[in-house]
């Protein structure tokens, strides 16, 4: 299914590629790269920007925003791919993202896009970040274990989460390093909205972190139709204007049946450029909803836009 929106409305420095030592799942390939020395800065709409560089199909690239500050502050990576051909589109994702406390006390946020597409091109990477509206502690995670979160909705159920982790307990050696590792919706059987996450310590000491979880409303919706148990489906919003938008997808599950949840999760999500008929290049979003739950249900998509 299609669906095409109406209108919508710093240091600069050396290239440093950061050679981390190896931690449980933690090192992106071929180390990191640090964003600041690249990025320009629009620090009235709280976003940075720079440029992958070519990238080949199939290869990762790392980056991390150093002195993540303030100290609350919750990321959102987008992209803007450059580059599609007249037949063959040009395709990023990001497929991690996490933060971590240093030896040293600075917090920094870590993530890794990738070329998922079949073409050697180019992405612009659109961070931004919004303030938080709660937080609370993780409590102690060791290394590598995990632990399972709720937030049970305090108001109506039609805004998007974005949930950041500053993390602390770093030891003189070592940083903490917490990763969300996946996250859904559900709507309860008594209607009640609450957003669900799990967290990992992927560093190599115990420590702990405070969430930061912030929201935003959003800029369009729509249905997503009944999902059988296990069944997925994927839309594509096109235009995906201002090319600095960055998307925050979040779900409001209905359906919960007896005592069963209905448990919705956005299980992928990608930005596209693909060539117009005419020859013009126009960006999509692309996003993937899943039934994760025991129960066939729906509900509504809502599509936040962070837009500087």
């Amino acid at each position: 299914m299609t669906r095409r929106p109406t209108a919508w409305t710093w240091l600069l420095g050396l290239l440093v590629v950061l050679a981390l030592a190896p931690t449980p799942a933690s090192a992106a390939p071929g180390g990191e790269r640090d964003a600041r020395d690249l990025a320009a800065v629009r620090s009235a709409a709280a976003q940075a920007t720079w440029s992958t560089g070519p990238l080949a199909p199939g290869v990762t690239q790392g980056w991390v925003w150093n002195n993540a500050n303030p100290l609350n502050a919750a990321y959102q990576v987008g992209l803007s791919p450059t580059g599609a051909g007249d037949t063959t589109p040009c395709q990023f994702e990001v497929t991690r993202t996490w933060y971590s406390r240093e030896p040293g006390g600075e917090r920094r946020f870590h993530f890794v896009v990738r070329n998922s597409g079949t073409l050697t091109c180019t992405a612009t990477v659109l961070l931004s970040w919004l303030t938080p509206t709660h937080d609370w502690s993780t409590g102690t995670l060791a290394p590598g274990a995990s632990g399972n979160y709720g937030w049970v909705e305090q108001i109506a159920p039609t805004v998007s989460y974005l949930l950041g982790v500053t993390p602390t307990g770093a030891t003189a050696t070592a940083a903490c390093q917490l990763e969300i590792t996946r996250s859904w919706y559900r709507q309860e059987p008594d209607g009640v909205r609450k957003f669900y996450f799990v967290l990992r310590n992927i560093g190599t000491v115990t420590c702990s972190g405070q969430f930061q979880l912030a929201q935003t409303d959003p800029s369009a919706s729509w249905s997503t139709g009944t999902l059988p148990v296990g069944a997925s489906a994927t839309w594509t919003w096109n235009n995906a204007n201002p090319l600095t938008a960055v998307y925050l997808p979040g779900l409001a599950p209905t359906g919960a049946a007896g005592g069963t949840a209905c448990q919705l999760e956005v299980t992928r999500s990608r930005y596209v450029q693909r060539a117009n008929p005419d020859g013009s290049r126009q960006r999509q979003y692309v996003l993937t909803v899943g039934n994760v739950g025991q129960v066939p249900c729906g509900g509504t998509v809502l599509l936040g836009s962070l837009t500087p």
